[in-house]
């Protein structure tokens, strides 16, 4: 459709609209896309009800604020997001689901209920009451390797993170799909490293308190897990299935601690977003790194709330704190290992011939790199795909 005109009847009932500190968050919660208003343009969206005109629609707001609105121009720029459901009373984007998945919204409303959340809660106490109480029970590094055989542990190694990772995400979808959320599931990368994370933002269309248990809900699976684990190192007297627990535990309490490396956008980092009513902590920090060391973006630092400036200036700094570790964290726990895996590998293909077990105990270790690389690379696609799909909007 063409340019909008002051007689076009605007239809935008399908946004969502919620208070967040001194501004509004307005979008659609099914394609997840959102901005942040002053409440003069939150009463325009609630103004587009589908009868009243554009022109109607300013002299209302108008006469509220005593000052000229430009309508046409705030409706131009929520039909270029998409964010407008109908124009006279015609659909523009017929094609779009937007109803959840029934099922999901149903379980989620059991396994999220408020006694299994205290039931989680409590799990994840007992588990630290456990660790502090007997610090045998925490895994070390050697646990992680359950087999002489450096091929089979490797791919017992990648079969049991992929499985901890489906649990934890499957959680997010859950308890996403339970306020009415759709979620989309993705690996992407967060500096260099690999990532499997779900899409919520649709969750910007549900209240401030209503957003933490989405967030957390990978977090509670795991300390239930963790606290399982913990259990059957005390009290299963089976020597492999203790084995087996802890390298379980070592990996969950991996991801668990890594949350809270806020610089890659972790559970923790929109638990924290949310509780200080900023929409994007860690795009404002680039901004004004972007303009400090490059002498870039000073308009758009400029435009920024106050408020955003503020948390973004002490995030910039943990930002570049954080970009350090994460490099020593990938050259000493992935980089390092995968050689030594390689070296391992080149060694027995070398030194035994393809009727010895050793042999194809290398082939498993290369096959097992070759499927985190894939990992990886599918990871850096969608990282590219969401740099390109964002450097067009701002465009």
């Amino acid at each position: 459709m063409g340019n909008l005109v002051k007689e076009h009847c605007l239809d935008c009932t399908h946004l969502s609209i919620q208070q967040d500190g001194e501004e509004y968050t307005i979008g659609d919660p099914v394609l997840g896309e959102f901005i942040r208003v002053p409440d003069v343009a939150a009463d325009v969206v609630r103004g587009f009800d589908g009868e009243k005109t554009i022109e109607e629609v300013k002299e209302s707001v108008e006469a509220k604020y005593g000052e000229e609105v430009d309508v046409l121009d705030f409706a131009e720029t929520l039909l270029e997001m998409g964010l407008i459901l109908k124009i006279n009373g015609v659909v523009l984007n017929e094609e779009v689901d937007r109803e959840v998945n029934p099922r999901l919204q149903k379980a989620g409303s059991i396994l999220f209920s408020k006694p299994l959340m205290m039931f989680y809660t409590l799990s994840a106490v007992a588990a630290v009451f456990l660790i502090a109480y007997s610090p045998s029970l925490f895994p070390s590094f050697r646990d992680v390797f359950l087999f002489e055989s450096v091929g089979l542990s490797a791919i017992l190694i990648l079969l049991t993170i992929s499985a901890a990772t489906i649990i934890h995400e499957f959680a997010h979808v859950l308890a996403a799909n339970r306020l009415g959320v759709k979620t989309k599931v993705q690996l992407n990368l967060r500096m260099i490293f690999l990532v499997a994370e779900t899409d919520m933002s649709g969750l910007w269309s549900r209240e401030k308190k209503e957003r933490y248990t989405p967030y957390l809900a990978g977090m509670a699976w795991d300390g239930v897990m963790i606290l399982a684990c913990l259990l059957v190192q005390l009290f299963v007297p089976i020597a492999f299935i203790v084995s087996f627990a802890q390298m379980v535990t070592f990996f969950l309490l991996f991801g668990v601690i890594s949350q809270f490396v806020i610089f890659l956008r972790t559970d923790m980092y929109f638990v924290l977003i949310n509780w200080v009513n900023t929409s994007a902590l860690h795009e404002h920090s680039l901004v004004l790194l972007q303009k400090i060391f490059l002498r870039k973006r000073q308009d758009e630092w400029q435009r920024l709330a106050p408020h955003e400036k503020k948390h973004a200036k002490w995030f910039s700094v943990l930002y570049m704190f954080g970009g350090a570790v994460a490099t020593f964290l990938f050259v000493y726990f992935q980089i390092l290992p995968s050689l030594y895996g390689l070296q391992q590998a080149f060694e027995n293909m070398t030194q035994h011939t393809f009727t010895n077990l050793y042999f194809w105990d290398g082939i498993l270790v290369i096959v097992a790199l070759l499927i985190q690389v894939a990992a990886w690379l599918i990871g850096l696609r969608t990282a590219r795909q969401e740099r390109q799909s964002n450097q067009a909007v701002s465009a």
